[in-house]
């Protein structure tokens, strides 16, 4: 069955004639079907109509600004074959290429099933798809949701719940002179920790996963008449999402075509229903194939034949991504498709290694530290901001930049020799520092990390990964030692979170207590140590140790996954071991580095400073 969404209403009515303002040609088993009210007088029967259209689709009489032909292309009748293209391009198996020349159009499709590649959204700074695709190392790509300038205006979720941007909750259109302000749902894919997939109407309640609401229905805006906000009873939060994209309209929903452009606010600011564009869009069947589709501006679709022609080709259900010149495929880094322009953009969804999926350790258990707690010395100097998404029931606290005299020092209760991940929480502003540092004490001596206070705030961001030696040692301090470009700037101290990661070390060998020497016993697992110094410039050491020999990879990548060196590639014999990393061609920042043996892979953080 197809449920088609009333442009004009937001109302859903049944069946497959879609109602146009100008003749349409449909050319499917010999139903030819007119729109009645453009027709000459007295020329309304199927005979009548007939001897008036044929003379117009033999000659390709313009009408209207469109020959027939043309509006042939735009109906909802299958245009010519869909034709597999994967030959022609370096793929690897289980990923096919199709295009309908007619139609000018093409999709990937990818078995889900496949573990070695797995769908996942990226933002960045703003680039052509090319280059895009070529900065991830994608297999294959199309671009992202909407956005403006370099700002992604679309939801946008990596591995670990981290959301990187989301959907709009509010937004005003004018109706009749008069501006309102709508609550507005917008349509999200979703890939699940089980490779499943939906398509889901979305409203963010807060910054965090936990805040991220799937609805029951597309909030129901009409056209002057804005619906109330929902409330977290109206939906409910995702519980096993990997990576999500957001975009819209939602074109087909539970098998049945939905595509609510009304409610969720796609008119008065992207465009009208039966506007003909260049369409992205991203579906997946019932068996788990996952199609990323574009259609170029000539002849272009509106948003009820872009429902059909997915529809028709199996999907369940489908949402509409970013159009017009921002429309671009791409197979590696080269273009698929070549559309009129080749406007940059800061989000793409692609095809990649399912390896260079960043999956956030899973923690065995947390120790979480606020400012309030008796664990916590705050000194003098630090005041409770106004600013709200703090963590738990205490405001962040904030101090002026200055000369690091000012200090929140964390004391937490660890297991010995046991390797935790440290995460920070913060709330961000456009006046909080942009280094602001966290100074760890752990096992192996003093690393100081720098993070930017002004971004990535109300969720945890990991600080780094370090074993710790169960004493009063054992700590993390925040400082004002810190600087920004607003004046005053101000640094933040929030909650600190201490996640054991399983991974133990022993404390009687001198791997721990001088990083890098051989330890008279062998350790009963393959350990990962953290490098040293931290942060470097370029120069590292990564310390490892292996109960017995094996062929090491140790891989570097950048916090958008892409491989940017390798430390080691090589067997190691069992014991102690440590390589030196040059990071001299790098530019600063944060990096992420793993040993991979057999099918363990471990993973650590490291900062490069120059």
């Amino acid at each position: 069955m197809k449920s088609t969404g009333n442009p004009s209403a937001g109302n859903h009515i049944t069946g497959t004639v879609h109602a146009r303002q100008t003749v349409k040609v449909y050319c499917q088993e010999n139903d030819l079907r007119t729109a009645k009210s453009v027709l000459p007088i007295g020329l309304h029967g199927p005979v009548s109509a007939l001897a008036f259209l044929i003379p117009l689709i033999i000659s390709g009489i313009v009408f209207g600004g469109f020959t027939a032909a043309a509006y042939a292309q735009d109906s909802h009748a299958p245009q010519s074959e869909w034709v597999e293209i994967t030959e022609g391009f370096e793929l690897p198996e289980g990923i096919r290429l199709f295009n309908n020349d007619a139609r000018k159009a093409w999709y990937i499709e990818l078995d889900m099933s496949n573990e070695e590649y797995i769908l996942h959204p990226y933002i960045s700074s703003s680039k052509g798809l090319p280059a895009f695709s070529r900065e991830v190392g994608s297999i294959a790509a199309i671009n992202g949701g909407y956005f403006s300038g370099n700002t992604s205006l679309s939801t946008i979720v990596y591995p670990g719940g981290d959301i990187k941007s989301q959907n709009p909750t509010v937004l005003s259109r004018t109706v009749d002179g008069v501006s309102r302000n709508y609550h507005i749902s917008r349509g999200h894919f979703g890939v699940n920790t089980d490779r499943s997939m939906t398509v889901d109407w979305i409203y963010h309640f807060g910054g965090t996963i936990d805040d991220l609401y799937r609805l029951d229905q597309a909030i129901p805006n009409e056209r002057g008449t804005p619906a109330p906000a929902p409330g977290r009873d109206d939906g409910s939060p995702f519980e096993d999402l990997l990576v999500g994209i957001g975009g819209g309209p939602v074109l087909i929903k539970d098998g049945e075509i939905n595509i609510t452009f009304t409610e969720e606010l796609i008119w008065g600011g992207i465009g009208e229903f039966d506007e003909r564009r260049a369409r992205t869009a991203i579906c997946y069947t019932e068996d788990n194939r996952a199609l990323l589709f574009v259609a170029n501006e000539s002849p272009g679709m509106a948003f009820d034949v872009l429902a059909d022609v997915l529809f028709d080709l199996g999907c369940h259900e489908a949402l509409n991504l970013e159009g017009g010149g921002s429309t671009h495929m791409t197979v590696g880094d080269q273009l698929v498709n070549y559309q009129f322009v080749n406007r940059t953009i800061p989000t793409i969804l692609a095809i990649v290694p399912a390896d260079s999926l960043k999956l956030p350790q899973e923690l065995v258990e947390e120790v979480i530290l606020d400012t309030e707690m008796d664990e916590v010395t705050v000194t003098d100097g630090w005041f409770e901001t106004a600013n709200p998404g703090f963590y738990g029931e205490s405001p962040s606290l904030v101090v002026p930049a200055g000369d690091g005299s000012e200090t929140v020092t964390y004391r937490p209760d660890l297991e010995p020799g046991h390797e935790y991940t440290v995460a920070g929480w913060w709330v961000a502003s456009f006046n909080r520092t942009k280094n602001t540092p966290y100074i760890v004490h752990h096992l192996n001596g003093v690393d100081t990390v720098r993070v930017d206070q002004s971004t990535d705030g109300s969720r945890w961001v990991d600080i780094g990964t370090w074993y710790f030696s169960g004493t009063e040692d054992d700590k993390v301090i925040i400082s004002n030692d810190a600087s920004g470009t607003a004046s005053p700037s101000y640094a933040v101290a929030d909650a600190v979170r201490f996640g054991m990661t399983g991974n133990t070390a022993d404390l009687t060998s001198s791997e721990f207590s001088s990083p890098g020497q051989d330890g008279s016993e062998l350790p009963e697992q393959i350990r990962l140590g953290q490098n040293y110094p931290n942060p470097f410039n370029p120069v590292t050491v990564i310390p490892f140790a292996l109960p017995e020999a094996v062929h090491v990879r140790i891989t570097v990548y950048d916090l958008l996954g892409r491989r940017v060196a390798t430390a080691a590639d090589q067997r190691f014999t069992s014991g102690s071991h440590q390589v030196t990393f040059d990071a001299t061609a790098l530019p600063s920042g944060i990096y992420l580095y793993e040993l991979s043996a057999g099918t363990i892979r471990l993973h650590n953080r490291m900062m490069l400073v120059k």
